[in-house]
C-alpha cells in the first residue's frame, strides 16, 4: 500500500510497510517511527479492536519504548495515537505541560487498564463530541459518532441512492469533515469511521451481521465478500432488517428470507457495541442506506490491495482476516497444481473443498442458524469465523485441497474454567510401533494409518458452554441478515474441542477395541483380546496402527457401527509412503526395513546472518526448526540444538555454531533412521547412558542416554548389538552438579526412567505376541558409578545417596537385568561426542 497522502509528517519510504525492529538505536529516526506508527493505526483500523483488547495491543506493539522513542516521532503522530486511543476506549492521560509521548508512555507503564471515571468520560465528550467509540460511553445509543452528509441523510429505504452519486457525496463529506476537524486532518486517509451512518463500532455489530473486505480470486465468475461497515442498499432479495417477533426463531437456508420491499418501515436495526448484544431499551434508528454490494464479472474484481485503499478513502470501516504465509504458500501451490494437471477437480481454487466442509457440518448439525435475540444472547460474546485452505498430501504422489471452518476464538475469556489440553502421542511411542513392524512382518502384521475426517464434530459430547459465531462469508448469501450460528458441537479454533474429541476416540478404543493404555502414554494403546493383536497410537484424528488382518477386520467394523466417518486405510508398502504426526515412513521393494524421516520442515532451513538486523528472531527461528527436525530422525543434532538453545543472546561465535550444524542439517535432509528386523524371542532393552561437567558456557552439565531395542552377540568380553533406536534425549542439567559423579547419575536417572516404562510397554506387546520377558541393560562408562550400583559403594556427596538407591532398587527387583560398564562406538563415532560432549 503507498504511503498516504495528506499527512502532516514524513514517512521513510525504503522502511515503509517492512518488519523493523524499533528498539534498535539504527531505526529510531523520526521518518521511520512515523512510519510503524502509521502501520499500527492503519492495523488497529481494520482490527477494530476497542477497549481493553485496544490497550493490550498497544501494549505489545510499543512495549519496551521509552520516553525518548516517543520524544523521536513527529508529534502529530502520537497525536493520531492519543485521538485513536482515547476516541476507542482507552484513557491517556491529558493536562497542561503533559506533551503527549509522556501522556502515551504514561499509559504504556500502567500495569493495569485505566478505568474511566465519569468527570474523565463527561470531560472527554466535551473535547470530542460525538467521538467516543467505547462501551463507556453513555450517550453512543442516542448519538452517533459521524454525522451523515445531506445527500446521504436524504436516501431511505425507499429512495436508494445511486452509487456513483453517493460516492462523490461521501469524498464531499470526508473532506468537509477534514476541513471542521483539525484533530483527525493529518490521519484523513487512514480514518476508518463510517462517513454516513453510525459508528464503526455499531456499523460493524448491526443486527446485520459483519462483512469482510473479500480476498478476490480472479479465477472465480463472482466475489461473495462486502466491505465492512457498508449497510446494503434495499435492493430487491436484500435483508436489512430483523423483525423482533421472529427473533430467535431457527432458520433453513434458502428459505425465511426477508424482503426488505414489504418490511415495514419501522422494522430498523438494533445497534450495539462490539460483540455485545443490542440493549432492548434502545431506540430504533432511522434506516440509512450508504451504498449498495454490486456482483461484479471477474474481468472488473479489483485486486485486494486497490479494494482496501478505496475502501478507506470511501469511509468505510474495513474488518480485514489476511492470509497466512502458509495459507498463501498453499494457494500458490494449488493453482501451480491445477496448470499442472495434478489437482483436477472443477471450479477456482478450494472452491468444492470449502463447499464440501460446510454441507458436511451443515449434515451433522454442528450448529444452528438462529435469529440473534437481544433479550436471550444478552452478554455473550459472538465470535468470527473463517475457512482455513490447506493442501494436503505434498510429500505424496497425490495431493489435495482441503478446507476446514475454524472459530476465531481469539482472547476467548471462558475458556479459564474448562479442561482444554488432550494429549498426543509420544515420539518413543510412535517408535515403539515403528520398530516393532519389521519383525512382525512374517507373522502378517502390517503398519497403516487411519484418517478420521472432520473429527471434532463427530465427538459424541456436546459443547457445555453457549458458543456463537457469525457466519463464513461463504454462506452469508443463503441466510437473512441478523443470522448468526449457535455451535453445538466442537468445532475447529474452540478450545475445548480438542478435548472432545480426544475423550470420544480414546472411549472408542477402550470399550469398541478392548485396548489399555501403555504405562506412560495415554495415547499409546495395546489390545487385549486374543487372536486380533493390534497396537495403535493417537494422534488427533490420525491413528497409526500395527495390527493383524483380524484386528483389522474389527477396527473396520467398529469404525462403522460408531458411525465414524474415515477415509480409506493407508497400509505401508513400497509404492504407499505413509505420513504420520511429521514423519515420512517408507518401505522398499521386497525389504521389510521401515526408514523413518522428516517430512518437510527440512526444506525452510537457512542459514543465519549474523549482520543482519533480525538475526536473533531468525537465530530463534532455525535453532526450533532444526531441532524439531532432531526430535524426529536425527539425534546427531541432539547437542548442538540443545546448546544453541541455552543461548538467549547469541554471539556470532553462537552462530556460526548453529549455522555448522544446520548446514549438516540441510545436506542431509533424507537421512533420517532405519528399523530393521531382530529376533524378539532374543531381544534386549539397551539404554546407554553418558554426562559431560561443567561443559555449557554457563557451567552446568549436558546429560544424555539413548534406548535401544537390540539383539546382542558378546566376545571376549565385547558385544555388539544390532537393533532399533527408540528414544534418546540430551538436555541441559536443571540440577547443580558440584562432580563428575552427579552429572552421571542425573543422566542415569533420566535414562532409567524412561527405560522402565518403556520396558513395561513392550512387555505388555510381548505378552500378548506370546514372547518372554524383555531383559533391560544399563550401560554407562563411569566405574566409580558402576561400582556405586553393583558393589553397594557410597560416595561422599551423601545428596546423591537418594538417588543411587532409587537406581538399586529396579536392580534388585530384576526391573534391570544388567549394569555395563564400558567404552561404546556407535559407526566408530563415540557416543558422549554426539549426545552429550558435542
Amino acid at each position: 500500500m503507498p504511503i498516504p497522502d495528506n499527512l502532516g509528517y514524513a514517512i521513510d519510504e525504503e522502511t515503509w510497510q517492512k518488519s523493523i525492529d524499533t528498539l534498535d538505536e539504527k531505526n529510531q529516526t523520526e521518518g521511520i517511527l512515523n512510519g510503524y506508527i502509521t502501520c499500527v493505526l492503519r492495523t488497529w483500523n481494520m482490527m477494530g479492536i476497542t477497549g481493553r483488547g485496544l490497550w493490550n495491543d498497544f501494549r505489545e506493539e510499543f512495549n519496551r519504548w521509552t520516553l525518548d522513542t516517543f520524544k523521536v516521532a513527529n508529534r502529530a503522530a502520537l497525536k493520531m495515537i492519543r485521538i485513536h486511543l482515547t476516541a476507542h476506549g482507552v484513557w491517556v492521560r491529558v493536562g497542561p505541560g503533559i506533551s503527549y509521548a509522556k501522556g502515551l508512555f504514561d499509559c504504556l507503564q500502567e500495569v493495569t487498564q485505566h478505568e474511566w471515571t465519569k468527570e474523565e468520560i463527561e470531560d472527554h465528550l466535551k473535547e470530542q463530541a460525538g467521538n467516543f467509540n467505547s462501551r463507556r460511553n453513555p450517550a453512543r445509543d442516542q448519538s452517533p459518532t459521524i454525522r451523515p452528509s445531506a445527500p446521504a441523510a436524504r436516501a431511505t429505504s425507499a429512495n436508494p441512492p445511486n452509487p456513483q452519486t453517493l460516492r462523490t457525496d461521501v469524498a464531499k463529506s470526508h473532506v468537509g469533515r477534514v476541513d471542521q476537524r483539525e484533530e483527525e486532518a493529518t490521519f484523513a486517509t487512514l480514518d476508518t469511521a463510517a462517513e454516513v451512518t453510525t459508528s464503526a463500532e455499531e456499523v460493524m455489530d448491526t443486527a446485520t451481521t459483519v462483512n469482510s473486505l473479500p480476498f478476490v480470486d480472479k479465477d472465480r465468475e463472482e466475489t461473495t465478500g462486502e466491505v465492512d461497515g457498508a449497510i446494503k442498499g434495499p435492493t430487491k432479495g436484500d435483508a436489512i432488517s430483523v423483525d423482533n417477533q421472529d427473533a430467535g426463531r431457527s432458520i433453513i437456508p434458502g428459505k425465511n428470507k426477508i424482503d426488505p420491499l414489504t418490511t415495514p418501515a419501522n422494522n430498523t436495526s438494533l445497534r450495539r457495541g462490539r460483540g455485545q448484544p443490542p440493549d432492548p431499551k434502545n431506540k430504533p434508528k432511522p434506516q440509512a442506506s450508504v451504498r449498495r454490494s454490486t456482483r461484479r464479472k471477474a474481468a472488473d474484481l479489483q485486486d485486494v490491495e486497490d479494494q482496501f485503499i478505496n475502501a478507506i478513502q470511501e469511509g468505510q470501516d474495513v474488518s480485514m482476516v489476511p492470509m497466512t504465509n502458509k495459507e498463501r504458500a498453499d494457494m500458490e501451490l494449488s493453482i501451480k497444481l491445477r496448470n499442472e494437471s495434478v489437482i483436477t477437480t472443477p471450479g477456482s481454487p478450494f472452491e468444492q473443498s470449502q463447499n464440501k466442509e460446510i454441507e458436511g457440518l451443515i449434515a451433522r448439525g454442528v450448529f444452528d442458524f438462529v435469529q440473534y435475540d437481544p433479550m436471550k444472547h444478552d452478554g455473550v460474546r459472538i465470535f468470527n469465523s473463517r475457512l482455513v485452505n490447506e493442501i494436503k498430501g505434498k510429500a505424496t504422489g497425490t495431493p489435495f485441497e482441503k478446507s476446514r471452518l475454524v472459530i476465531q476464538a481469539y482472547n476467548d475469556e471462558g475458556k479459564g474454567m474448562i479442561l482444554t489440553q488432550s494429549p498426543t502421542i509420544q515420539r518413543a511411542s510412535q517408535r515403539i510401533i515403528v520398530a516393532l513392524a519389521p519383525s512382525l512382518s512374517e507373522k502378517n502384521i502390517s503398519l497403516s494409518i487411519r484418517d478420521i475426517t472432520q473429527a471434532y464434530v463427530q465427538s459424541t459430547t456436546s459443547l457445555n458452554r453457549l458458543i456463537l459465531a457469525y457466519l463464513p462469508k461463504e454462506i452469508k448469501s443463503k441466510f437473512p441478515a441478523g443470522t448468526i450460528m449457535v455451535v453445538r458441537k466442537p468445532l475447529y479454533g474452540i478450545p475445548e474441542a480438542g478435548t472432545h474429541w480426544w475423550a470420544t476416540y480414546h472411549k472408542h478404543h477402550r470399550e469398541r477395541l478392548e485396548m489399555v493404555t501403555s504405562t506412560y502414554d495415554p495415547c499409546l494403546l495395546v489390545s487385549t483380546g486374543k487372536g486380533a493383536f493390534g497396537v495403535v497410537g493417537m494422534q488427533t484424528d490420525d491413528t497409526l496402527i500395527l495390527g493383524t488382518d483380524e484386528f483389522a477386520t474389527l477396527e473396520e467394523k467398529e469404525l462403522a457401527e460408531a458411525k465414524f466417518s474415515a477415509k480409506p486405510k493407508d497400509t505401508l508398502s513400497s509404492e504407499n509412503p505413509l505420513i504420520f504426526n511429521g514423519c515420512v515412513l517408507t518401505q522398499k521393494e521386497g525389504d521389510v526395513t521401515v526408514e523413518l524421516r522428516q517430512k518437510e520442515q527440512g526444506k525452510r532451513l537457512k542459514l543465519i546472518d549474523h549482520n543482519s538486523k533480525d538475526f536473533k528472531h531468525v537465530y530463534m527461528e532455525q535453532r526450533a526448526r532444526g531441532a524439531y527436525i532432531a526430535t524426529i530422525c536425527q539425534p546427531e543434532a541432539a547437542f548442538d540444538l540443545s546448546v544453541a538453545a541455552q543461548h538467549q543472546d547469541p554471539t556470532e561465535a553462537d552462530v556460526n555454531a548453529l549455522n555448522k550444524r544446520i548446514k549438516w542439517q540441510m545436506k542431509n535432509l533424507d537421512r533420517g533412521i532405519k528399523y530393521v528386523a531382530i529376533d524378539l524371542s532374543a531381544a534386549k532393552l539397551f539404554v546407554f547412558i553418558d554426562g559431560s561437567f561443567a561443559n555449557n558456557k554457563d557451567f552446568s552439565s549436558q546429560i544424555g542416554y539413548e534406548i535401544i531395542f537390540a539383539n546382542e552377540s558378546a566376545e571376549n568380553e565385547e558385544f555388539e548389538i544390532t537393533g532399533n533406536l527408540i528414544h534418546w534425549s540430551s538436555t541441559k542439567s536443571k540440577r547443580v552438579t558440584r562432580s563428575v559423579l552427579a552429572s552421571e547419575i542425573y543422566g542415569m536417572v533420566g535414562g532409567v526412567d524412561m527405560a522402565i516404562v518403556i520396558g513395561t510397554t513392550i512387555k505388555m506387546i510381548m505378552d500378548q505376541l506370546g514372547f518372554g520377558k524383555i531383559p533391560t541393560i544399563v550401560c554407562t562408562d563411569s566405574y566409580s558409578l558402576y561400582e556405586c550400583l553393583v558393589k553397594l559403594g557410597t560416595t561422599k556427596e551423601k545428596r546423591l545417596m537418594i538417588d543411587i538407591m532409587a537406581l538399586r532398587q529396579p536392580y534388585e527387583r530384576r526391573e534391570i537385568i544388567e549394569w555395563h560398564c564400558a567404552t561404546y562406538r556407535c559407526n566408530e563415532v563415540q557416543y558422549d561426542r554426539i549426545m552429550s560432549a558435542g
